[in-house]
């Protein structure tokens, strides 16, 4: 029964992106007001449409900045759905002192980014795109497609969550040994739960052959990998992103591709091109920097389980009663990564 609450979606998919069946029990629960958006909603648009919304539920995509500006002329504003894990852009210490929850989706993609970086790892110890590169005439004379076997090395997983576990579990099925760090207490108890040797940040960094960044955005703990971490790491290691480019110093990581200290560094984003201060042509074109463009998650059923998770936690909220809902004190963490 409609008790009156207003919910505003905002999506470039709108409500095909919500299995129908949910989406009936949502607009019998509250008035559905749904605006599809191609992009990043203004300032003004956004001040306009929340006037009188109970609960906010929106893609990145389209999420207008939530300040304080925003919020104040948002006076019903009760919660927000993001169709996302990662939180970092949003203040979420600002939504609690408004009592708004913030309800994201922890879970809906951790299969398809783990899976993304052990395909990252596989890439660059096989040198797979170097060597299409080079079937089609692309590569530069000279430059050799020589890997390594990943069985039997050592996969340091740097920020022991939800991917991060799910990353070992794969990883020692194709015979790696793994190590893992964390500066959250519970991820350490959970991890080693799961058999992973935990270790201190230096450690992982000084043994690991390979370094995977599954680490979650916390301000005021990165880089994770700074200059100093970098070039502390094993010589010849290989290095996987899957958290975001700010995770990892991209001018330290690129100075050590050049001087052969690292072999090579896969990224799930952009961080060199035409567009950017150092576009890395040199190490494009050697295959030693791949760039994946934030499409780890991007996978037939995560869209599929993304949609139906969403669904659910819009009706969840809009009967007051939202799942899981994120707080500023939530990250228990325990000093800086390394260094």
């Amino acid at each position: 029964m409609n008790d009156g609450r207003t919910v505003l979606l905002l999506s470039r998919a709108g409500a095909a992106g919500l299995p129908e069946d949910v989406r009936r029990r949502i607009e019998d629960t509250a008035r559905l007001v749904v605006h599809p958006v191609p992009s990043r909603l203004g300032t003004a648009e956004a001040a306009s449409l929340l006037a009188e919304v109970d609960v906010l539920a929106s893609t990145n995509l389209a999420l207008p900045v939530l300040d304080a500006a925003l919020l104040q002329v948002a006076p019903r504003l009760a919660h927000v759905v993001l169709y996302a894990t990662g939180y970092e852009h949003i203040d979420v210490g600002l939504l609690d002192r408004r009592g708004i929850t913030l309800t994201t989706l922890p879970d809906y993609a951790t299969t398809a980014v783990a899976e993304h970086a052990l395909a990252l790892i596989m890439a660059l110890a096989a040198r797979v795109p170097l060597a299409n590169d080079r079937s089609r005439g692309l590569a530069p004379a000279g430059v050799s497609l020589r890997g390594f076997e990943v069985a039997g090395r050592t996969l340091g997983i740097v920020g022991t969550g939800r991917i991060g576990r799910h990353l070992a579990r794969i990883a020692r099925g194709i015979g790696m040994t793994v190590i893992g760090t964390d500066i959250d207490p519970l991820a350490r108890v959970r991890a080693a739960a799961d058999g992973i040797q935990m270790v201190v940040p230096a450690h992982l960094v000084a043994q690991a052959d390979i370094v995977a960044i599954c680490a979650s955005t916390i301000q005021g703990t990165f880089p994770i990998l700074d200059a100093a971490a970098i070039a502390a790491l094993k010589p010849g290691a290989v290095v996987v992103n899957v958290g975001r480019p700010v995770l990892v110093d991209t001018p330290a990581m690129l100075a050590a591709l050049r001087c052969h200290t690292v072999r090579g560094y896969a990224v799930d984003d952009g961080i060199a091109g035409p567009d950017f201060e150092d576009p890395a042509v040199d190490l494009i074109a050697e295959g030693r920097l791949l760039q994946t463009g934030h499409s780890a998650w991007w996978r037939d059923e995560v869209l599929d389980r993304g949609g139906q998770m969403f669904a659910d936690a819009i009706l969840a909220a809009a009967c007051g009663h939202p799942v899981n809902v994120v707080h500023a004190s939530d990250h228990h963490a325990e000093g800086r990564w390394v260094g």
